[in-house]
């Protein structure tokens, strides 16, 4: 997998940090990612929108969103998460 980025502006406001969402960039649609992906904690791109769950519920982030820090947080650590599942199952397939 290329390398992911997204892009975020950090606010401060009201004392509070917040990340504006600007976009990404190298995510793979979630019609070109395995089920077994899906499944669990994962990120995919649908229609210029970040999908991302870990793995309960799917949480849409549209471009000009705006997150809390914690939500920030949570969403990196679901994108390292799902780079290293996708390898381990990717790594699977080619068995």
């Amino acid at each position: 997998m290329a390398d992911v980025l997204l892009k975020f502006t950090m606010i401060l406001k009201n004392g509070k940090v917040f990340y504006n969402f600007e976009g990404f960039e190298n995510i793979k649609p979630r019609w070109e990612l395995p089920c077994e992906y899906l499944s669990g904690s994962h990120f995919a791109a649908w229609n210029g929108i970040l999908l991302y769950s870990n793995g309960d519920a799917v949480k849409t982030l549209p471009p000009g969103s705006l997150i809390s820090e914690s939500e920030h947080k949570e969403l990196m650590k679901i994108v390292e998460l799902g780079k290293k599942r996708l390898r381990e199952i990717q790594a699977k397939m080619k068995i």
